[in-house]
C-alpha cells in the first residue's frame, strides 16, 4: 500500500497503468482501495464496559523509525495530557503497533525533559484483534486517514466528537482527486481542532470547506505555536575550528509542497555565482533517496550522512545556509530550527505565511516567492551575507521549550474531555 502511494505521487500514470494490468475485478478494485486509504479500524464497542474516560490518540503506524517533527509533537503533548491523569492509548490504525513500551517511555522522557506517566500502546489494524472500546473512549485522530476512520466508529460512540491534531493544510498532499476530496470531507466533521501554528491556524480557519470557516470549530480551535528546543537547537561554539562555507539543502523528492525541483533548479542557477566559491553543498532530509548530484561550476550536492535527532542539531550547527522551500501555510521545522542554530534560512512564501510573519519569527528567515529566480536570488544574497562575516542572531518569537508550547495545550484538551464526561 505504501508504494502505492509513493508511486502515486511520483508517477500517477504509471500507477494507473499497473491497475489497469489486473484483469480480475476485485484485484482491480482493492489496488485503488489501497490508494484511497480505505483500510477501516477493527474495533469492538461494549456499552456495558466501565465507563473510564481514554484518549485514543490515533496513527496509521506509530513506529520508532516515524518518529519526525510531526509525530514527536503529538507524543509530546499526549504524554502532557497524560500528566493529567487522563488514560491515553496510541493506537495503530494501519499496520501493527511495533513500538516498544520502554523505548516510548525513554523517548517521551527525552522529549518532556522529565519523568512521564506510563501511556498503552495499541493496535486497531488486525481483524482478529480488534480494539476494545467502551463508553468512555474517545478519540484524537493525528491526518485525514484517520479522521475518515472514525467515519464508522463515531456512531456507535456516547461521544461522537473528536480532537483533530492539524499539522497541515493535507488535502495539499495530492492534486485535485478522490484523496483531496476525502482530505476535505474530514473537515465537515464535528471535532475540535488542535492547530499547530498560527499561520496555518489563519490559512485553515478562513477556507470555505467543511466546517473549517464555522464560527464555533472557531472558538473551538486550540493553536499553538511549535517550540525550538533551545537544548538541541543553538548556535555553536565561538571556539569552532573554521571549515568551508556549507549549504544545506531540506532535499526530500517525494514530499511535493517541499519543492524539490525548483529548489535544485535554483541551486543549480545560484551555483555559477562568485558568492558560491569555495562552499560546499549537502542535501538533508531524505534516508538514502537523493544520490549525489552535479550542480555545476565544479559543484555538487552531496547527500550528508543520516543521524539521529541531537545529530541533526550539530548538522545544522555546522552549516551557514539552510534551503527549505515549503508551499505551505506552515513553516516546517527545519527552517525555525536552522534560524535557532544562527544560520540563515531560505523559504518560499504561501498564503498566510508571509514575509511579515516570517521576519517576526526570526530575522534569520529570508522569505523568498516559490520561483526558481527568487530562490536562486535569495541563496545569493544569502551567501554574500555569511561571506561578509554575518550569520545572524538565534534570537526569535518562537516558545524554546515544548512544556510553554504545549501544556496550554494539555490543559485545554484534559479541561474539554472533563465537560466531555460530566456532560456523558
Amino acid at each position: 500500500m505504501l508504494e502505492n502511494v509513493r508511486l502515486l505521487r511520483r508517477d500517477p500514470e504509471r500507477l494507473a497503468r499497473n491497475v489497469l494490468q489486473f484483469t480480475n475485478p476485485a484485484l482491480f478494485e482493492q489496488r485503488l482501495l489501497d490508494v484511497l486509504h480505505a483500510t477501516p479500524m477493527h474495533v469492538r464497542y461494549d456499552p456495558s464496559a466501565a465507563k473510564v474516560p481514554t484518549l485514543n490518540v490515533l496513527d496509521a503506524a506509530w513506529s520508532v523509525m516515524g518518529m519526525t517533527g510531526g509525530p514527536n509533537t503529538v507524543i509530546n503533548l499526549a504524554f502532557r495530557i497524560a500528566r493529567h491523569g487522563v488514560p491515553i492509548r496510541l493506537v495503530s490504525t494501519v499496520a501493527a503497533a511495533t513500538i516498544d513500551p520502554k523505548w516510548l517511555h525513554s523517548h517521551a522522557e527525552k522529549l518532556l525533559g522529565g519523568d512521564v506517566p506510563s501511556i498503552q500502546v495499541a493496535s486497531a489494524a488486525q481483524a482478529g484483534s480488534p480494539l476494545q472500546l467502551g463508553p468512555g473512549d474517545v478519540f484524537l485522530a493525528t491526518h485525514w486517514t484517520t479522521a475518515q476512520q472514525l467515519k464508522a466508529v463515531l456512531p456507535r460512540m456516547p461521544c461522537r466528537q473528536f480532537f483533530y491534531m492539524l499539522q497541515e493544510f493535507e488535502p495539499g498532499f495530492y492534486p485535485w482527486s478522490s484523496n483531496f476530496a476525502l482530505a476535505v470531507e474530514t473537515y465537515g466533521m464535528d471535532y475540535w481542532p488542535i492547530i499547530n501554528q498560527a499561520t496555518l491556524a489563519d490559512y485553515l480557519l478562513t477556507q470555505p470547506l467543511g466546517r473549517l470557516s464555522d464560527p464555533a470549530v472557531r472558538d473551538r480551535a486550540i493553536i499553538f505555536e511549535p517550540a525550538v528546543d533551545a537544548t538541541l537547537f543553538h548556535p555553536g561554539a565561538a571556539s569552532a575550528p573554521p571549515r568551508p562555507r556549507r549549504l544545506l539543502f531540506y532535499a526530500r523528492p517525494t514530499n511535493a509542497r517541499n519543492l524539490f525541483g525548483l529548489g535544485l533548479m535554483a541551486l543549480r542557477q545560484a551555483a555559477a555565482d562568485p558568492a558560491f566559491a569555495g562552499w560546499e553543498f549537502l542535501s538533508i532530509g531524505s534516508r538514502g533517496s537523493v544520490p549525489d548530484l552535479p550542480l555545476g561550476h565544479g559543484h555538487v550536492l552531496r547527500r550528508a550522512p543520516w543521524t539521529d535527532y541531537a545529530g541533526y542539531g550539530d548538522v545544522l550547527r555546522g552549516a551557514d545556509v539552510l534551503l527549505c522551500p515549503m508551499l505551505s501555510p506552515h513553516t516546517s521545522y527545519p527552517v525555525l530550527e536552522m534560524a535557532a542554530c544562527g544560520g540563515l534560512s531560505i523559504t518560499t512564501i504561501f498564503a498566510t505565511k508571509t514575509r511579515e510573519a516570517l521576519a517576526a519569527m526570526s530575522e534569520n528567515i529570508v522569505a523568498v516567492e516559490p520561483s526558481v529566480e527568487a530562490v536562486a536570488h535569495g541563496l545569493v544574497q544569502s551567501a554574500a551575507r555569511v561571506n561578509s562575516g554575518h550569520r545572524g542572531s538565534a534570537a526569535s518569537t518562537l516558545p524554546r521549550d515544548w512544556g510553554a508550547a504545549l501544556d496550554p495545550v494539555a490543559d485545554r484538551v484534559a479541561s474539554v474531555l472533563d465537560e466531555w464526561v460530566s456532560s456523558g
